[in-house]
């Protein structure tokens, strides 16, 4: 038993460093085991280490690796509607970074600097499913080398363990700072940021 609370105490020191512990989660754990809470803390740990991993993808452009983020039917709904499957998030994210770097050719220049960040992460698990909600920014260089907000909003998920891995089932991309016509006219034209989402 002292092992598993030394397990316990240091996994939600974790947990609180990470971005804090959620009180829904914390009383929906009340009636688990201590090593069901212990479990828990640790699938989302891991959750959130994905979540850091996805914005790393995203902007070294790595889609090889940013679609197993995914279950294998994973979706993703964003501007232009829903996507399923990897195979179709690839080709997306993959097409969209080609049109920036052509745009970027085409100006000779090389493609601008680019900052993501992921903030406010709130993560739930019950079992062999979880929710995440996370605040996304993305921070793009400008001609005159200032950096400007060029899209922010919301991801809002749903994770599954998929043999054995946490990826995500579903994620739908909400803005809010560049809603609708914003968003579209704030993404792949300027070449400062990664392809959204």
């Amino acid at each position: 038993m002292p092992i598993v609370t030394l397990a316990l105490s240091l996994t939600w020191a974790g947990a609180a460093g990470a971005g804090g512990l959620s009180s829904v989660m914390l009383a929906g754990a009340e009636g688990l085991s201590l090593e069901a809470r212990v479990r828990q803390l640790e699938d989302e740990a891991t959750i959130r280490r994905l979540l850091d991993d996805y914005m790393g993808l995203l902007r070294s452009r790595d889609w090889d690796n940013y679609i197993k983020l995914f279950s294998k039917q994973g979706q993703i709904d964003i501007v232009e509607g829903v996507l399923t499957g990897r195979d179709a998030i690839r080709t997306r994210m993959d097409n969209a970074s080609k049109r920036m770097a052509a745009a970027a050719a085409a100006q000779n220049r090389p493609p601008r600097q680019s900052a993501e960040i992921l903030s406010d992460v709130r993560v739930q698990v019950s079992g062999d499913t979880a929710t995440a909600k996370s605040r996304f920014t993305f921070l793009g260089e400008q001609e005159d080398g200032s950096f400007r907000v060029t899209g922010s909003g919301i991801y809002t998920d749903t994770w599954t363990r998929e043999e054995g891995e946490w990826r995500i089932k579903m994620r739908k991309v909400s803005w809010d700072l560049l809603a609708g016509a914003g968003a579209a006219a704030a993404a792949p034209q300027s070449g400062a940021a990664p392809p959204k989402p």
